[in-house]
């Protein structure tokens, strides 16, 4: 071990005395080093960009979960609190009187308004699955019988249930009752997330996919096409967004988790029905453009992180010469 020191000692001092050998030497060690730095530090910032991203799509969509499972505890305590009622219980079991029933609802409907400002909605049907009475401001109301999954599976099994679904022009949270003469729903359209999550500089959208929807009955609500299967149907959208998803392949999205584009930060997660099967798309957007942003203050960091690492290296190749 000695020997092989002494050997290098000598070596570098037949280098020092060939100053041109020795400079060209030195710089070469340096750029490979300075290379060598960038490489490392750049391969670590993607994983640790990587790692931030994934973490960012599981915090994402805690908070999403957190949200949808708050208002369904609030839809769960509300149906409880009108079936504890005996007055309200009595009043829609009766169903002698549609027009006494939709009172009694919107009754109810607006004192709910002092507890949730965005609006509970409470409908009522038969036995046979069709809606009797709505307390919405704009009810649907016919004679044909409900094409809900929900609904049909109160009715079969006379247990109450809660979910998602797409009904009427809108996507839902509910809590389906079983009732002596058909069936209580408590209910709160989604969109009330678009307008949460406006306020803290994010975008949230509900996609249903077309296979899933009745495209006839679809006509008579407002709806927009995003890309080849899937479709928007809430009445508060970010178009420049919605423009944005038409060209991306969502499948790819569910499985990367999320999506970095030069204008969007975007996060997918499926919407399951009944039968555990995908019918649409919960999506979170965020505009990397905004000084804000997540992508953007991960690239600056990424930056600065870079630049001192080269400065460094810089700094240290002059103190050699």
């Amino acid at each position: 071990m000695f020997g092989m020191i002494l050997k290098f000692q000598a070596f570098m001092e037949r280098l020092k005395k060939r100053k041109a050998l020795w400079f060209s030497t030195l710089i070469t060690l340096s750029v490979l080093g300075i290379i060598g730095t960038l490489y490392y530090l750049n391969s670590m910032t993607n994983r640790a960009t990587k790692n931030l991203y994934e973490a960012t799509n599981s915090s994402y969509f805690h908070e999403l979960d957190m949200k949808i499972a708050d208002t369904m505890l609030n839809l769960e305590i509300v149906g409880d609190m009108l079936l504890s009622n005996p007055d309200f219980v009595a009043a829609i079991n009766a169903q002698g009187d549609p027009n006494a029933i939709a009172a009694k609802l919107n009754a109810m409907s607006g004192s709910l308004k002092k507890i949730d400002q965005n609006g509970i909605v409470l409908e009522l049907y038969s036995k046979e699955a069709v809606k009797i009475s709505s307390s919405s401001r704009t009810p649907v109301l016919n004679a044909q019988p409900y094409d809900s999954l929900g609904l049909q599976k109160v009715l079969a099994s006379n247990q109450s249930l809660s979910g998602i679904e797409y009904q009427d022009g809108q996507v839902f949270l509910h809590v389906l009752y079983p009732l002596q003469n058909g069936v209580l729903e408590v209910k709160k359209s989604l969109d009330f997330l678009f307008d949460v999550y406006k306020s803290s500089g994010k975008i949230f959208q509900v996609l249903m996919e077309r296979d899933f929807l009745d495209m006839k009955k679809l006509q008579e609500f407002k709806y927009q096409k995003v890309g080849n299967f899937e479709v928007s149907v809430q009445s508060h959208v970010d178009s420049d967004f919605i423009e944005r998803l038409s060209t991306i392949d969502f499948e790819q999205l569910i499985t990367a988790k999320y999506l970095i584009k030069d204008d969007y930060f975007i996060l997918a997660k499926p919407i399951l029905n009944a039968d555990n099967k995908r019918v649409g798309l919960f999506i979170i957007g965020e505009n990397t453009l905004k000084e804000n942003s997540l992508p953007k203050m991960t690239k600056k960091i990424s930056t600065g992180l870079t630049t001192a690492a080269l400065g460094l290296v810089v700094a240290l190749l002059v103190l050699m010469i």
